[in-house]
């Protein structure tokens, strides 16, 4: 196999783990069976505009000839754009990390406080090692860890059907409710977009970097296309394996799951010890399975905001890291609190709608054009209208949801404004300089 072949099946599976993160697993079956057959249909529509999207992020890179900071920061004279993204990257680790690790950990240490700052300090020196030693191999590692994971969920989902007697009436149950049909609202529609956007990773400038990394004899299109392909499939052997997962409770904690948001998925995941305390190895199949799609995620994630804060800073890989890791740790001691910790995850969530769309101004930017002679096609002026149209209302629609749950999720409505305000209003702080 060719050095050109090798890569491109690396890279493919790099976006796949990338791509299939601990909500592909835990959240994406609770989405498909809240909202059935309806929701997947209109999930999978915006999946293939966002997959075009981000094919079109990594192609753009790729013909401009520039590296994506130095794109931000010299043609568009948008720096403030990427390092909004390196901040939203920083208090996403800072929740992902601990989530991840505890999947493995919370059996000794709880769920707590306490608990989340233990296994978010274990997980951020995981990512230290990896992103200061494997230096020029860290990509290989990741495409390694998401082979890995596609092996493991495979394996998982085939030992969970084997495994677990079927019980006729809880499986029809689970069935009926994928294969219902409900009328498409605001929050179907929300729903949706939010999983396509974390279904295909933009928001997180991943696709940008890519780009930077790959030359034009690489096939955008079937390494991202592909991946995306792989991520949605796991998604759907996750939905099997949750279903039986909870078979052997009652239909009480399916309901539950389903209805219960992202607290009563993690209430199921706290749940599965008791659950499946007669199938010990099925647990480790499961766990492993979700630990492997948090680390595929938070290493390509890591690397992201590693690179914007070399450019930025002129120094090694090494500290680089070291500043980013100790950014995370900073952000996440005060929100090891599980109640700040759900907040600013919502801020995040807020904020990746319209940090999606900063990702795709170098598209269709009249700088870029200038500046490298590439046009933007019709297809590319559509889908760059498609993903304003239907990223900005929600959006919005987010940050009034989040600031109508009151309390402490105020602060995320606060971060996400700041973070949104920061990226596009403050390049005049940079000045025009070449």
């Amino acid at each position: 196999m060719d050095e050109i072949r090798k890569w491109t099946l690396y890279l493919m599976f790099l976006v796949a783990g990338f791509a299939t993160g601990i909500g592909t697993i835990g959240l994406f079956p609770q989405f498909w069976m809240e909202y059935g057959l309806t929701g997947l249909v209109v999930h999978l529509l915006f999946l293939a505009v966002f997959t075009y999207v981000a094919i079109t992020e990594a192609e753009k890179v790729i013909k401009s000839g520039y590296y994506f900071v130095e794109l931000y920061n010299k043609v568009l004279r948008k720096p403030a754009m990427m390092l909004a993204v390196l901040a939203m990257i920083v208090v996403f680790l800072s929740y992902y990390t601990a989530n991840t690790m505890l999947v493995l950990l919370s059996p000794i240490v709880g769920t707590g406080t306490i608990g989340r700052l233990i296994a978010k300090v274990l997980m951020v020196a995981i990512v230290f090692i990896v992103l200061t030693r494997a230096k020029e191999k860290t990509f290989t590692i990741m495409a390694a860890g998401s082979m890995v994971l596609v092996i493991s969920v495979v394996v998982t989902t085939v030992a969970f059907v084997s495994k677990i007697p079927p019980t006729a009436a809880f499986l029809g149950m689970a069935k009926h409710m994928i294969m219902s049909r409900h009328p498409i609202t605001v929050d179907l529609v929300m729903a949706a977009i939010e999983k396509a956007i974390y279904g295909v990773g933009l928001g997180f400038a991943f696709y940008l970097m890519l780009g930077s990394f790959m030359n034009e004899r690489f096939n955008a299109k079937l390494i991202i296309g592909a991946g995306v392909i792989i991520q949605t499939i796991i998604g759907l052997l996750a939905t099997i394996t949750m279903v039986y997962a909870i078979a052997p409770s009652t239909p009480e904690e399916l309901l539950k799951y389903v209805y219960g948001g992202e607290e009563g998925a993690i209430h199921l995941m706290g749940q599965l010890p008791t659950i499946l305390a007669d199938y010990k190895g099925l647990l480790l199949l499961i766990a492993v399975s979700i630990f492997l799609a948090g680390i595929t995620s938070i290493l390509p994630i890591s690397e992201v905001g590693l690179q914007i804060i070399e450019f930025n800073t002129r120094v090694g890989r090494n500290r680089a890291a070291m500043y980013l890791m100790g950014l995370v740790l900073l952000v996440g001691v005060p929100d090891s609190v599980p109640s700040l910790a759900q907040a600013l995850l919502l801020g995040v969530s807020t904020a990746v709608f319209f940090t999606a769309v900063f990702e795709y101004i170098p598209v269709i930017s009249n700088n870029v054009e200038r500046v490298t002679g590439i046009q933007p096609s019709t297809t590319q002026k559509v889908a760059g209208t498609i993903l304003f149209v239907a990223l900005i209302p929600m959006g919005l629609y987010s940050l009034y949801t989040t600031v109508k749950s009151g309390g402490v999720n105020w602060i995320g409505a606060l971060l996400a404004v700041v973070l949104v305000g920061f990226g596009a209003l403050g390049n005049e702080i940079f000045g025009k300089k070449e």
